[in-house]
């Protein structure tokens, strides 16, 4: 019920209509990346990079749509704390967690704590991820600090198993599917109940600055459009 409330505030309290899951909904689905609730150990929130074959061939706009999505759901007091990033590479290259850093480095929209990386388990590609970082780490620019890991127990020491996905070796239940779903659902439910409060504040401010009529015709004629709005605020 807080996460709904916390949609809730956002979307009644902006004018300018907030990036909704449905603006976004098929870079979505493609889970390059997720925010799966999970929490740092001072109450960071998590996004997660997961393994994706093609994260190098994502449009900037769709990867840059979807991380400001992401880092717009939790409330103010999170975001600040900064945001704690698992990329997720055991099966891929070192070219692809080089492409991963800069990419985040280069556009994420939050602010940061700490990133941390599954370098690629096979032998020769961990042997070359271990060299490009040392040469390229600067290249990066990031202010945070940059752990590579080696192994999920390795993960398990930044953060809890209590606050991963089981693809992480933890034990938070999360769909990516259903979760989009649900944040749909809530989306569209507070874009209602904004759209009808201010449907309601115009309706309550015609009806105060209405001067009322002297004859008949005209005060018919009044309640009738007044009772015509009236209905059709009952109908949404």
């Amino acid at each position: 019920m807080k996460s709904v409330k916390h949609v809730m505030d956002e979307i009644m309290q902006q004018e300018i209509r907030p990036l909704l899951a449905v603006d976004i909904i098929e870079q979505l689905h493609r889970q390059f990346a997720l925010l799966s609730g999970g929490r740092g150990k001072d109450g960071a929130p998590i996004i997660i990079f997961p393994e994706f074959s093609g994260f190098s061939e994502v449009p900037e706009e769709d990867f840059l749509n979807v991380v400001t999505y992401l880092t717009s759901i939790p409330s103010l007091d999170a975001a600040s704390i900064g945001f704690i990033i698992i990329i997720d590479r055991r099966k891929d290259k070192w070219s692809s967690v080089k492409a991963s850093l800069s990419r985040i480095a280069g556009a994420f929209p939050g602010n940061l704590q700490l990133v941390l990386v599954l370098r690629p388990s096979r032998f020769f590609q961990r042997a070359i991820a271990d060299i490009g970082m040392k040469l390229h780490k600067d290249d990066f620019k990031m202010k945070v600090p940059i752990m590579m890991l080696n192994s999920l127990s390795d993960l398990h020491g930044y953060v809890d198993k209590g606050q991963l996905t089981r693809e992480l070796g933890g034990n938070l239940e999360y769909c990516h599917s259903q979760w989009i779903h649900h944040r749909t659902a809530i989306e569209n439910f507070a874009t209602t109940v904004k759209t009808t409060a201010q449907m309601l504040q115009m309706f309550g401010t015609d009806l105060a600055e209405t001067e009322l009529p002297n004859d008949v015709q005209c005060t018919k004629d009044l309640l009738t459009a007044h009772t015509d709005k009236h209905s059709n605020l009952k109908v949404i």
